[in-house]
């Protein structure tokens, strides 16, 4: 090969991994695995931050919905959180086409209604 096509094709390479790595491919949650998952119906919801609630208690929620929560914590990188980004838009899509377009508001509405069980439980606790 000559030597411009090799470098030519190196270049692309890099670029292509940077485009990989930046939308969270080389991450445990992605397109990929969000498609992976949706396959074997090992659906996930991936919430990042600190929480009134934790994921397991919102579980009791979501499995009505058909999927499951996980806690990724609340130090998380940007291409991490691309990563995510990406991987919830899927597994959404999916709820969507299987549960109804008004699925989120109706979950959300239920998730409000036990994190203010959980703040009244705390401020009795603490007061």
């Amino acid at each position: 090969m000559k030597r411009k096509t090799i470098i030519f094709s190196g270049i692309i390479l890099i670029l292509i991994g940077i485009g990989l790595w930046n939308f969270g491919f080389f991450n445990r949650f992605n397109y990929l695995t969000a498609k992976s998952d949706i396959k074997n119906n090992l659906l996930q919801k991936v919430i990042v931050g600190e929480l009134m609630i934790s994921p397991m208690e919102m579980d009791k929620i979501s499995r009505k919905y058909g999927f499951t929560n996980v806690g990724f914590g609340c130090v998380v990188s940007g291409t991490e959180l691309n990563g995510i980004e990406i991987y919830n838009a899927e597994i959404d899509n999916y709820l969507t086409n299987k549960n109804g377009t008004d699925w989120k508001v109706k979950y959300q509405k239920e998730i409000d209604s036990l994190t203010e069980l959980k703040q009244r439980e705390w401020k009795e606790k603490f007061e």
